[in-house]
């Protein structure tokens, strides 16, 4: 099926009127428009890219031509598009073959150990995000062996400012503290990492306090055993190391990366 957003018929209309300021402002409302599908957004860039540079806005038709590209390398103009537009979308794709197109960036703040029984509210900045990417939030108890994830949101307000919620249940007040591990990411259509920050290797860690001891009062460096830090683990496996007489069996595996040490010690004094 077709593109079926209303906005796309009434810009056609307003385009080919020269009413030009009026198609932007109907794309734009295309835009941010509620579950608007990627192809329905292809039309939307492509009519406001189209448009804007009918009013001589060529930075609004490069970003809008842009965003794509990104999402689809393949796309072609028809062969009736004027020649400045075929120009630039020539040169548009040429950046987009030699990656000189923006990449997504992603501005986050690590999470702060939370009040147990509470939503958690993450807030990011995506800049330069493409079409079909989508930014995430993964999440799991420690020790679990899946992750379970929750999508950031975008503001309709503030293009670049994005939301994502952890829900209360996922963090209920127990009798004792205990740990979640997370990482955010930011993927494309066809699942490639764009960015991110930590992943399931290496995530990210927060502690939620017990029932008796509110998340408030941990500070940093307080609120996490000094023997739950793998950085402390490596440290100390690296003393025994130095110190032990017996066999020592040093692997490291770079999927999981971390560092096991399996250390056996025979007695050396007959």
């Amino acid at each position: 099926l077709g593109p079926a957003s209303p906005a796309i018929a009434e810009a056609r209309e307003l385009l080919e009127a020269g009413r030009f300021q009026e198609t932007l402002d109907v794309v734009q409302r295309g835009l941010d428009a509620p579950d608007v599908t990627d192809d329905e957004l292809v039309e939307l860039y492509r009519l406001q890219g189209l448009t804007a540079l009918y009013v001589g806005d060529e930075a609004l038709a490069r970003g809008a031509y842009e965003k794509l590209l990104q999402a689809r390398p393949d796309f072609e103009l028809p062969r009736s598009a004027p020649p400045k537009i075929r120009a630039l979308f020539a040169k548009l794709k040429e950046d987009l073959k030699n990656r000189r197109v923006l990449p997504v960036t992603l501005q986050v703040d690590p999470i702060p150990d939370p009040t147990p029984g509470e939503t958690v509210e993450v807030r990011a900045t995506l800049r330069d995000m493409a079409l079909g990417a989508r930014a995430r939030l993964f999440y799991r108890r420690a020790g679990a062996q899946a992750f379970s994830s929750v999508d950031f949101v975008r503001d309709r307000s503030q293009p670049e400012q994005y939301r994502a919620v952890l829900p209360s249940y996922e963090l209920p007040v127990e009798s004792t503290s205990y740990e979640v591990e997370y990482y955010f990411e930011v993927v494309d259509a066809a699942q490639r990492r764009l960015a991110g920050r930590g992943d399931p290797f290496h995530p990210l860690l927060f502690q939620v306090a017990s029932r008796n001891t509110p998340a408030a009062t941990l500070t940093e460096g307080q609120g996490r055993p000094w023997y739950k830090s793998p950085w402390v683990w490596v440290a100390v496996g690296a003393v025994a190391i130095g110190g032990t007489a017996g066999v020592v069996a040093l692997t490291s595996s770079e999927d999981r990366g971390r560092v096991p040490i399996t250390i056996r010690v025979e007695d050396a004094i007959p």
